[in-house]
C-alpha cells in the first residue's frame, strides 16, 4: 500500500518537474541567452535524475534486479549527485559573473569526487568503517566551503527571485545529498536504524518535488514581470581611468548582471564583454566582482 502511494507522489513529482523543464524551454525561447540556456539545461539534468531514481526503484524494488542492475543504477545515481555539487557552484559563478577561485574549485571537485568515491566503494565493496569515515570528514568540510562560499554570495545576485531559488536550491541539496549516502547505508543495516528502499525513494522524490516547486515559482514570477531597464546601483567615479564603455560594463557587472545579460543590453557578444572586465579588472588591479564594488565604493584603491 505504501509503495503505490510512495509512486503517486513520484508521478506528481515528474508532472511538476518537466513542467519546469517546459517553463524553463518557453523562459528561453522568449529572450535567447546564454545565461537562460544554462538555466534550462540545468533543469533538465534535475529532471534526467528524477527519471533515474524511478528506474532504479523500478528495477531494485518492484523487480528485484540482481547485484549487477544495483551496482549500475547505483553508479550512475551517484555519478548526478557528484556532478550536482560542481554544477551549484558553477551556476552561481555564471549568474554573478564571476570566475573560479582555487578554493572555490578545491572544494567543488574535492565534494564531487569524494562523493562517488564514497558511493562507488560502498557498491562494490561495502561500508568500510576507517576509511569512510576519513573520506565522509573530508566531504563535510569541503561541503561546507561550498555551503558558506555560495551563501555569502547570494547578496550579489540582483534580481530577488533568482536569490531566493539559488539559496533554496542550495539549502535542499546540501541537506539531501548526505540524507542519499547515509540511507544508501543504513539500507544494508538491520534494527531501528534500517532504512527501506521505499522510504528512500519517497526521500528522494520529495527533494525533488520541493525544487521543481521552487523553479515553477522563480519562472511564473520572472515570465509575468515587466521587462524594464535596471537602473546600475554603483557608478564608476569620474577619475577612474576607463573608457565609456568599460564604465557601463563595470556599472553592470557591479549589479549582478550576467555577461550575456550584459551584451544583450549593449548590443554587442559576450566575448566582447569578457575582453572588456579583463581590461577593468586590469587598470583597476582587481581580481573579483567584489574587490571591482570595493573600488566603485570607495572603500578599495587601485
Amino acid at each position: 500500500m505504501l509503495d503505490h502511494i510512495f509512486l503517486f507522489i513520484y508521478i506528481i513529482t515528474v508532472g511538476v518537474t518537466f513542467a519546469v523543464v517546459s517553463l524553463g524551454l518557453l523562459y528561453w525561447l522568449r529572450q535567447k541567452n546564454t545565461g537562460r540556456f544554462n538555466t534550462f539545461l540545468f533543469i533538465a539534468y534535475l529532471a534526467v535524475l528524477l527519471l533515474l531514481a524511478g528506474v532504479r526503484f523500478y528495477w531494485e524494488e518492484l523487480l528485484s534486479g540482481g547485484r549487477g542492475v544495483v551496482i549500475g543504477t547505483g553508479m550512475a545515481e551517484f555519478t548526478g549527485y557528484a556532478l550536482l555539487l560542481y554544477y551549484l557552484p558553477a551556476t552561481v559563478n555564471h549568474i554573478i559573473g564571476r570566475r573560479w577561485t582555487g578554493l572555490r574549485m578545491t572544494a567543488a571537485i574535492t565534494a564531487s569526487t569524494v562523493y562517488f568515491s564514497l558511493g562507488a566503494v560502498y557498491l562494490l565493496t561495502g561500508f568500510l568503517k576507517p576509511i569512510s569515515l576519513a573520506a565522509g570528514f573530508l566531504y563535510f568540510l569541503a561541503l561546507a566551503v561550498i555551503l558558506v562560499d555560495i551563501v555569502r554570495s547570494i547578496p550579489l545576485i540582483q534580481r530577488g527571485s533568482s536569490r531566493v531559488t539559488v539559496l533554496l536550491i542550495t539549502l535542499l541539496t546540501v541537506i539531501f545529498l548526505p540524507l542519499v549516502m547515509a540511507s544508501r547505508i543504513l539500507g544494508d543495516t538491520e534494527g531501528p536504524w534500517a532504512v527501506s528502499h521505499s522510504l528512500r525513494f519517497l526521500l528522494l522524490s520529495l527533494y525533488y518535488f520541493w525544487m521543481a516547486l521552487a523553479g515553477v515559482i522563480f519562472y511564473v514570477r520572472e515570465m509575468s514581470s515587466s521587462t524594464e531597464v535596471v537602473k546600475p546601483i554603483y557608478t564608476v567615479p569620474e577619475e577612474l581611468p576607463l573608457t565609456d564603455r568599460e564604465r557601463d560594463i563595470a556599472e553592470s557587472v557591479a549589479q549582478g548582471l550576467t555577461y550575456g545579460e550584459i551584451a544583450e543590453n549593449l548590443g554587442i557578444s559576450p566575448n566582447t564583454v569578457r575582453n572588456h572586465v579583463a581590461n577593468v579588472y586590469k587598470k583597476l588591479s582587481v581580481r573579483s566582482k567584489v574587490e571591482l564594488i570595493g573600488v566603485l565604493r570607495g572603500e578599495r584603491s587601485y
